[in-house]
């Protein structure tokens, strides 16, 4: 198809699309009724691809039928194809103009066409529109860049020695005006040349580079032509990549460097400098190393310094015999490959005076009689100095003058380095009163080249005195007291000696005899300075009573040991070391909440004994647990017997009161009353833990019209301790022997019957006989409630061991074995059951006399409720529902018994 057949094809389609833009705005707008009217248009106007932006291309009017001046809102409301190259504005009131919008890139090979549905609107909501057709019209241009010059300058990186005709970059390049693109490349540098085939054209290198010779980087500008002369210029910029190509050189092939000894760590020694023409001379890329690994120095990889490692001894090590140290340093242009270059380094360690001369040792302690004669060897001092050079190795000695040693001490002997007595070192002698006997020597060896280092040797020379007489104790026999509670440690007494000898001799204390008990060699130490005596152990009067310990004393001077010994009396004082000892040591009561006010609480006693305190001396307290304080004891003091004993009344109607289990904690202390003096008085203490258990009343909330059972309930106490195993022995075995003594009797008693001769008896009664009353009881009930219940809970009997069964609602309880409530049990005589302590007691009444209810109680009143009597019964009140609780299982089961 040819470009006018094109462009006809064209101008149909974009006519069609204008008559649909057309119809759908009248669609929109119809119905309408407008009071604006734009004039001058529908119209056509052509306009030339270049027409800068900004520029008016088609003015037209706008009339209103208005009188009053209106508001115009001009828009264009769609365009063909969709674009943002043009804008419409009022210029003034009525008259309005078509723009170029900013950056509208029309470009006529692209779209030759464009067709605007111009809007207007006045402030009272009249519109109008038309439609705007704009034509492009051909404007010759020059060739466009196809690649990044399009966006200006490029940078191109080239490596130096490639071959002549080598690539650089490849420019691409189009004529808008023309499809055949018959363009022409140039450029403007002899460094390259240019290549082209009319659509692209290749930059090549004219020469082969070297990046150390030639210029780093160079501009190229490229020129593209059309066939009418139009070109488009841009600019390449050629950057030379240096390639690793030369060898790096050392300035020479060995190189000596010299350093004193004990440099510190990272000094400088010397540096070595390669050189590689590769580099840029700002800066070198050269990596120096050391062939092989050195202790001593390393190498800065970068800079080529040798630096110090580690201290260079040249007295000690490798160094003392051999001060060098020779190496090869290697200079790299890579880290991996590359060319490298290498030189032989040879480092001379220098010995300098660095070491002080060194005595051994630096303190001598010398003893020396006080009858020492002149002229003889007091000690020999030995030094030397590490250094290797002579020069630095060699020292004097000299003896400084000491506060009193004038006269007394001088060097002698090789090299100055012997001590040797000069004067009278006798302790009687008149210049030796005032002195201590202690002379202290100082001597000093110094370097005698520089800086002159010394060392300093101590000499303490002690005079010791000649033991010439024995010494004596200040008594001759010493008696101490100690309480056998005294802990390890204890000062016992001291023994003191003297010596007349001048000055003063020490003296050693040591026991040479007594004081062994108790598995133990030896139950006292003595200072050996002091003479004081302590325990090592702890004694017991009831062990033993008294020791009998001999002590020896002698002087420090071990050549002419004159020992003196004493006799020494140690008295051990009994103390209370003993605590009570109470039984029972854990007991549980159960009473009721209306029990008088001092009454003893089930009998309850107290007896407590004491290995070495009298039974007057105990008292009685309640420590903790003793809420209301409703329990004492009594006597609280003065007996060794004592009763429990409720001391105030219980109110747990008004809520005063409302723990029902009491565990009391009882603190029995004994007034160490054999313990000796006032002074040595130690009080010992016991304790017995109590538990009580109150039984109270439930309030009830509910009422059940269930006709009630009445259940008898035998309750008993253990009279005996729950490890006293013998005494339900001994009662089971008397109870044995006591029923078959009734058995036999019995069958004496039959016998005897049997024997006595039958007689005829008138059948006759001589009276009429009366029906006996019957004898009013007065017995302790507990009216239960039977009703079905569901047992959800399982526990152990404290007593059998047996496991049994409770209700969390209703407080019944069974075994879990024959399936019996806990409450038909009662004659068994080994399984007591728990008492709840929120038993109702509704029916719970209590006369002057109380009685156990024994079970065949229960069997008689079922009986007399099945005969006719003749007082009726008094009628049962409505009974109301009891919510029992689940007892704590006490640790010890005890069942209660009235009083």
């Amino acid at each position: 198809m040819s470009s006018a057949e094109a462009t006809a094809s064209k101008d149909v389609n974009f006519q069609g699309q204008l008559d649909d833009i057309i119809a759908k705005y009248h669609s929109v707008f119809e119905g309408v009724s407008g009071f604006i009217k734009i004039r001058d248009l529908p119209a056509t106007v052509t306009i030339q691809e270049d027409t800068p932006a900004g520029v008016a291309i088609f003015n037209f009017t706008v009339e209103s039928t208005t009188v009053n001046e209106i508001t115009l809102t001009p828009k264009i409301a769609a365009t063909n194809p969709v674009n943002s190259f043009f804008t419409v504005s009022v210029r003034r009131s009525g008259d309005l103009e078509v723009t170029v919008s900013e950056n509208a890139g029309l470009d006529y090979e692209t779209q030759s066409n464009y067709g605007l549905l111009i809007y207007v609107e006045d402030d009272k909501g009249n519109a109008d529109f038309q439609m705007l057709t704009v034509l492009l019209s051909d404007v010759n241009e020059p060739p466009r860049f196809l690649d990044n010059l399009a966006n200006g300058a490029i940078y191109i990186d080239f490596l130096e020695n490639l071959a002549v005709g080598a690539m650089i970059y490849e420019v691409q390049a189009t004529d808008p005006d023309r499809d055949d693109n018959i363009l022409s490349f140039s450029v403007n540098s002899s460094m390259v040349t240019m290549n082209s085939n009319g659509k692209t054209g290749a930059i090549l290198a004219a020469k082969t580079f070297d990046y150390e010779k030639d210029f780093h980087s160079f501009n190229v500008l490229v020129t593209v032509k059309d066939a009418t002369g139009n070109s488009v210029s841009g600019i390449v910029v050629v950057n030379l990549i240096n390639v690793n190509d030369n060898q790096p050189v050392f300035k020479q092939n060995k190189t000596t460097f010299e350093i004193a000894e004990e440099k510190p760590p990272s000094s400088v020694i010397g540096k070595v400098t390669a050189y590689d023409s590769d580099d840029d001379g700002a800066s070198s890329s050269l990596i120096y190393a050391m062939s092989s690994a050195n202790r001593y120095i390393t190498i800065n990889s970068v800079t080529g310094e040798l630096i110090v490692s580690a201290i260079i001894d040249r007295d000690n090590g490798p160094f003392r015999n051999v001060p060098t140290q020779e190496f090869e340093v290697v200079a790299k242009d890579s880290p991996s490959g590359g060319h490298t270059a290498s030189l032989t380094v040879i480092v001379i360690i220098k010995d300098i005076n660095d070491n002080q001369p060194f005595c051994f040792p630096h303190t001598h302690s010398i003893q020396v009689p006080e009858k020492t004669e002149a002229g003889t060897t007091v000690v020999t001092i030995s030094c030397r100095d590490n250094d290797v050079d002579l020069a630095n190795s060699q020292f004097t000695t000299s003896l400084q003058p000491g506060l009193r040693t004038n006269g007394r001490f001088a060097l002698n002997g090789e090299n100055n380095s012997t001590i040797v007595v000069i004067g009278n070192l006798n302790f009687e002698a008149a210049t030796n009163l005032e002195d201590s006997n202690v002379y202290v020597l100082v001597v000093v060896v110094t370097d005698i080249a520089p800086p002159y280092y010394q060392d300093t040797v101590n000499v303490y020379v002690t005079v010791t005195p000649v033991n010439e007489f024995r010494p004596s104790f200040t008594q001759m026999s010493y008696t101490f007291n100690v309480s056998e509670f005294s802990q390890i440690g204890t000062k016992v007494g001291q023994v003191i000696a003297e010596v007349k000898d001048f000055p003063d001799l020490e003296l050693i204390y040591s026991l040479v005899g007594g004081g062994s008990t108790l598995g133990y060699s030896q139950l006292f130490w003595i200072n050996p300075t002091s003479g004081e005596i302590h325990l090592v152990a702890q004694p017991d009067y009831e062990a033993t009573v008294q020791y009998f310990l001999t002590v020896q004393a002698v002087g420090k001077d071990s050549s002419d040991a004159r020992p003196a010994t004493t006799t020494v009396t140690v008295h051990v004082l009994p103390t209370n070391d003993e605590p009570p000892d109470c039984q029972p040591k854990f007991y549980s009561l159960i009473i009721l909440d209306d029990t008088a006010v001092g009454t003893n609480i089930q009998g309850f006693r107290l007896s407590c004994t004491d290995e070495d305190s009298s039974p007057q001396s105990f008292r009685y307290s309640i420590t903790s647990g003793n809420i209301n304080n409703h329990f004492r004891f009594s006597p609280s003091a003065g007996s060794n017997i004592t009763k429990l004993i409720l001391a105030l009344p219980f109110d747990y109607t008004h809520g005063v009161d409302k723990v029902t289990n009491y565990n009391l904690l009882v603190q029995i202390t004994d007034d160490n009353l054999l313990a000796g003096s006032s002074q040595m008085k130690v009080v010992q203490t016991g304790t017995v833990k109590i538990n009580i258990r109150i039984i109270t009343p439930t309030p009830s909330t509910q009422e059940t019209t269930t006709t009630p059972n009445i259940t008898y309930i035998r309750l008993s106490q253990n009279t005996y301790q729950t490890d006293a195993w013998y005494i339900p022995f001994i009662i089971t075995l008397g109870c044995l022997l006591l029923l078959g003594m009734l058995g036999y009797l019995s069958s004496l008693l039959a016998e005897y019957i049997r024997s006595i001769p039958k007689a005829k008896v008138e059948k006759k009664p001589m009276m009429n006989e009366q029906e006996p009353k019957p004898k009013k009881q007065h017995n302790v009930i507990l009216e239960m409630v039977t009703r079905d219940t569901i047992f959800n809970g399982e526990a152990v009997d404290p007593v059998t061991g047996n496991v049994y069964q409770y209700n969390t609602n209703s407080g019944a309880r069974r075994w879990k074995d024959i399936k019996l409530p806990l409450n038909d049990y009662g004659n068994s005589p080994a399984t007591v059951p728990n008492f709840p302590s929120d038993i109702n007691k509704t029916n719970f009444t209590q006369n002057s006399s109380t009685q156990d209810v024994h079970p065949d109680q229960n069997r008689m009143q079922k009986a007399n409720n099945d005969q006719p009597s003749s007082k009726p019964l008094p009628k049962l009140a409505k009974q109301k529902k009891v919510a029992p609780q689940l007892p704590e299982a006490p640790q010890t089961l005890n069942t209660f018994t009235s009083a």
